[in-house]
């Protein structure tokens, strides 16, 4: 760590740095980075930040992520007449990403996915 970042302030991406998808590796559309607390094994609280990627092809289907993807979609791009409402959407989507839960079934598939060597 460097004397002029905190562990709070996570070091800020750029949105051409957009990452891409970790389910499926196309181009995410859209990545964010919020604080977000768990419990560790001890039950003490660990506080860190999490990173969600939006994603044409894994995230069609979900009401929240599907406003986005229309709207880069119809648009193609952010431009400065829908950038109030691409924000608005963004704040719902990072909302929804935020309260989603862990699957243990896709979870469980993926360590034998990968352990089988297919990913």
């Amino acid at each position: 760590m460097t004397p002029d970042r905190t562990e709070s302030a996570p070091a800020r991406r750029a949105v051409k740095d957009t990452l891409p998808c970790p389910r499926c590796r196309q181009p995410g559309l859209l990545t964010a980075l919020y604080p977000h607390t768990w419990h560790g094994r001890t039950g003490q609280p660990v506080s860190g930040f999490k990173e969600t990627v939006l994603c044409a092809v894994c995230d069609r289907g979900e009401a929240a992520a599907e406003d986005i993807i229309a709207l880069v979609d119809t648009d193609g791009q952010i431009s400065p007449e829908n950038t109030e409402l691409f924000l608005r959407r963004a704040v719902s989507w990072v909302a929804s990403a935020r309260g989603r839960e862990l699957d243990m079934a896709v979870l469980t598939e993926e360590e034998r996915r990968w352990r089988s060597g297919e990913l």
